[in-house]
């Protein structure tokens, strides 16, 4: 199985977390950023956040649309949304299997 990290990104209406398969592909990737790269770096194409909407802890859930535009504006697509938060967010350690770390007991 592959390495999953964690991404944060503080935002100034909620925090957001994205998976990405390895802190090396998102490196890689943020040498010469394309969204069509995306698929090599991204775990899924879901953008999560816990239940207060701050923080890295917890139960993640994925982010409302409602809380996406509300962060990045209206008529944002989720690539351009996870390569901001790629940009401009922070690795936040290795979380080992995806599957053992998102949505904990509603997978």
């Amino acid at each position: 199985m592959s390495e999953v990290v964690k991404y944060f990104y503080k935002g100034n209406e909620v925090d957001l977390i994205i998976y990405v398969t390895s802190e090396k592909a998102a490196k890689e990737y943020l040498k010469d950023p394309a969204p069509s790269k995306l698929a090599d770096v991204v775990e899924v194409f879901k953008v999560f956040t816990n239940a207060d909407g701050k923080g890295n802890e917890g139960t993640l859930g994925e982010a409302s649309h409602a809380q996406l535009e509300n962060e990045f504006g209206k008529h944002k697509k989720i690539e351009e949304i996870i390569d901001l938060i790629l940009k401009e967010g922070k690795p936040n350690g290795n979380q080992g299997s995806l599957a053992s770390n998102y949505y904990k007991g509603q997978a």
